[in-house]
């Protein structure tokens, strides 16, 4: 990945705010980095790791994803999702709320996964797995975002890489919930990681083989944008394909929350620059 550099430093070269890449050679395992030990705000990305120890949790017996939640007028909150909009009383199973969580990044979802596996317990799964740069500060509280973007949840775009790249590899937990983890996730960044790719969000006609799949988790605040996400050909155990991370904040465009926001279209472009050299050839 030699060309990596200066084709990414071209694709940035109209982006004000500050950025930070990791990405993983899934084949060859070799990365390239741009100031990817550098910690930012995660925003929703931090869902990552509540579904892990929500998967975690269940792996360990202490419930099953078939769990019935309830919604509480209590739990209401703003921002993405449709559950704010929906019937106090409704149930659902556990593994519902987790796709609500990680598929249309439902903020009510989250604060109600996460008092359910604990705040403590998603920082104790992180330090018991080598993730000390990672932390979840605080369930959603747009109040206390507003102060500093990194009251939520912050991290390095190096640990969220190694962590998607791990669930990929179905490590950590057993291979039957990586692939539920991976399921919840599919085709999340499909505007974001997936914007430039040949990648089909409703799915194609073409072989096994040839199939281009993502998995991922967004993230944004007002003017940050963040993404981690595995993408790859075929099927997994070929290892085909590579892991990325990017991170952005302090964009000063004003925030419009537009598709075509600067963070979003850098995301992008640095996706395509990736596929091109590691899948694209």
């Amino acid at each position: 990945m030699s060309t990596l550099p200066s084709a990414i430093e071209q694709a940035a070269a109209g982006f004000n705010g500050r950025f930070a890449l990791s990405a993983l050679n899934l084949q060859t395992d070799q990365a390239f980095c741009l100031r990817a030990d550098e910690v930012y705000p995660t925003a929703s990305v931090i869902k990552l790791p509540v579904l892990l120890t929500l998967m975690q949790q269940v792996e360990d017996g202490l419930y099953d994803l078939d769990a019935p939640l309830m919604l509480r007028r209590a739990d209401k909150i703003g921002g993405s999702g449709l559950l704010q909009h929906l019937t106090p009383g409704l149930t659902m199973p556990i593994r519902d709320w987790a796709f609500m969580m990680m598929s249309i990044s439902d903020n009510l979802a989250t604060n109600v996964l996460i008092d359910h596996v604990g705040l403590a317990a998603v920082n104790n799964w992180l330090d018991a797995h080598d993730y000390p740069d990672v932390r979840l500060h605080r369930k959603i509280d747009f109040g206390e975002i507003a102060k500093d973007q990194r009251n939520l949840g912050t991290a390095s775009p190096d640990s969220l890489t190694r962590m998607i790249t791990a669930v990929f590899r179905r490590q950590h937990i057993s291979p039957t919930a990586c692939d539920e983890m991976l399921r919840l996730m599919d085709g999340v960044g499909a505007d974001r990681v997936g914007r430039y790719l040949p990648f089909s969000l409703y799915g194609s006609d073409e072989p096994e083989e040839q199939k281009l799949h993502l998995a991922g988790k967004t993230g944004s605040l007002m003017g940050m944008r963040a993404q981690t996400a595995v993408v790859w050909r075929g099927a997994w155990d070929a290892q085909q394909g590579f892991a990325l991370t990017v991170m952005t904040a302090a964009d000063p465009t004003p925030e419009r929350w537009s598709a075509d926001s600067p963070g979003v279209l850098l995301i992008g472009r640095i996706a395509k620059i990736l596929y091109d050299n590691i899948l694209g050839k």
